[in-house]
């Protein structure tokens, strides 16, 4: 008879595969390491997890839910600067925090694992897309799929939480300008 699952459990093993992922990389997280340091046998996680691609699809679900948790107060009826700037500021915000984090997203959406098919729409995404295509509207951008918008805009916002985790005393100036330009590459203005 399988045991039953416990939500503990399979948090701990979330947060191991977290660590050891920002630690090593995906390639160099095996299983193993990822139930040692989630205090389990290695036969326990795949009672919660079919394979190690199920378990990195579903850190990154965890951690994409945990992101949108932060924008309970969006602000749904301001122009696109304002909700691209509220964006921009979470996500710089958030990197700031948990560095491991993005960098674990980042390479979850490099990997090639993910099930495209298993990703729930995200408000922020959404919002985000709606916040760039009204930014570039009437511009050359303009005619450039929402999506890639939104991928122009989170290349900057990585390469700011890089740079700001890196040189703190820089923070401000990045944080302002990086903006800057972002939003001036969508608009020309």
């Amino acid at each position: 008879m399988a045991r039953p699952r416990s939500g503990d459990k399979q948090k701990a093993i979330l947060d191991a595969a977290l660590r050891i992922c920002a630690e090593r990389g995906i390639g160099g997280a095996p299983t193993s390491a990822i139930s040692k340091a989630a205090g389990i046998a290695e036969g326990s996680l795949f009672t919660y997890f079919k394979t190690k691609d199920d378990l990195l699809n579903q850190l990154y679900l965890t951690l994409r839910r945990e992101f949108s948790l932060h924008l309970s107060d969006f602000p749904h009826g301001e122009d696109a600067r304002t909700r691209l700037r509220y964006v921009w500021d979470k996500f710089l915000e958030l990197g700031a925090e948990h560095p491991e984090q993005l960098k674990v997203l980042a390479q979850l959406r490099a990997s090639g694992k993910l099930f495209r098919e298993n990703e729930p729409p995200n408000f922020a995404l959404v919002e985000l897309m709606k916040a760039a295509s009204q930014a570039a509207e009437g511009r050359e951008f303009g005619r450039l799929p929402a999506e890639y918008l939104v991928l122009m805009v989170r290349a900057q916002a990585e390469i700011t939480v890089d740079f700001i985790n890196a040189h703190p005393e820089s923070a401000e100036i990045c944080r302002e300008l990086g903006f800057s330009m972002v939003w001036n590459s969508l608009t020309g203005k």
